[in-house]
């Protein structure tokens, strides 16, 4: 994909150089250009393993549990041995060096390639293919813990920590597991236990909840880098901050499609090279 034109690249560090509030949302499209295939693009897995989609389901792991291990097991392979591209190592910059006030990464991404650029600040909506999850034996409702942490998140008008707990936690209980690869196929033998990933016809439940509230505290800008139209949660999250602030600005960020229905401006190159541009202009 050729440069954008420089205007368009100045418009968009014009919106940048005057929010405060950066809401970034990023899909497989920022992790393809670190050798991660995509699910719904071109040549992407589910092109290529067209009875994937309905196994990827609680029901599918039941029913076929090997496969899905095995499905997870050369994921993990894979992305265990890519490394984060310029646009990852951007926002990681730009959150160390606290370039906005308040930044918020929403991934869409499960492969943790946003972390290991350096950034903190990660909702991760589909959860992480690093974490392993069962079922909560005791609900949240009926969790002292989690009762006293909601009462100080009350008082105190917002903790992003707990926030952050709740939504990554999904009323489960999860562990990291770094095993690659695994040293079994299913690796543990719990059939309750599984990937820490969102499934097909599974709600988001509370994984939302820290990116919402980041939300109604004020965004100025989103910034869409990677996304496809396939992925409903993105136009429910642009409507949320538009709808929270008409005057928020959206940049969008793809190589391929222009996804997004609501006013924005469309930078129509890979990534790496609209953030290295945007990167540069910069002050």
């Amino acid at each position: 994909m050729g440069k954008q034109s420089s205007s368009e690249i100045e418009h968009c560090t014009d919106i940048l150089e005057k929010t405060r509030g950066l809401l970034v949302i990023s899909g497989a499209g920022i992790s393809a250009e670190s050798g991660i295939p995509t699910y719904r693009g071109p040549g992407g897995i589910y092109e290529n393993n067209p009875g994937l989609p309905p196994m990827l389901s609680a029901e599918g792991l039941a029913k076929d549990p090997d496969r899905i291990w095995n499905h997870f097991n050369e994921l993990r392979t894979l992305v265990a041995g890519a490394q984060p591209n310029p646009a990852h190592r951007i926002l990681a910059k730009w959150e160390t060096e606290q370039r906005f006030p308040r930044m918020l990464i929403a991934t869409q991404n499960i492969d943790g390639l946003h972390q290991k650029a350096g950034s903190g600040r990660v909702s991760e909506l589909h959860g992480s293919m690093w974490q392993m999850a069962c079922p909560r034996t005791v609900d949240y409702a009926e969790d002292e813990q989690f009762s006293d942490d909601f009462s100080e998140m009350m008082s105190s008008g917002g903790n992003a920590d707990i926030l952050r707990r709740w939504s990554e936690e999904n009323n489960r209980t999860i562990w990291n597991d770094h095993q690659v690869p695994f040293s079994t196929i299913p690796p543990y033998t719990d059939p309750a236990i599984r990937p820490n990933v969102l499934f097909f016809n599974e709600d988001y439940g509370n994984r939302l909840l820290w990116v919402e509230d980041f939300i109604r505290k004020g965004v100025d800008t989103v910034l869409v880098v990677g996304c496809s139209g396939g992925v409903a949660v993105l136009d429910r999250l642009l409507r949320q901050c538009r709808k929270e602030n008409p005057a928020c600005s959206i940049i969008n960020i793809n190589p391929h499609q222009d996804c997004i229905e609501h006013a924005h401006t469309f930078i129509h190159m890979q990534a790496g090279s609209a953030m290295e541009q945007i990167q540069t202009c910069l002050k």
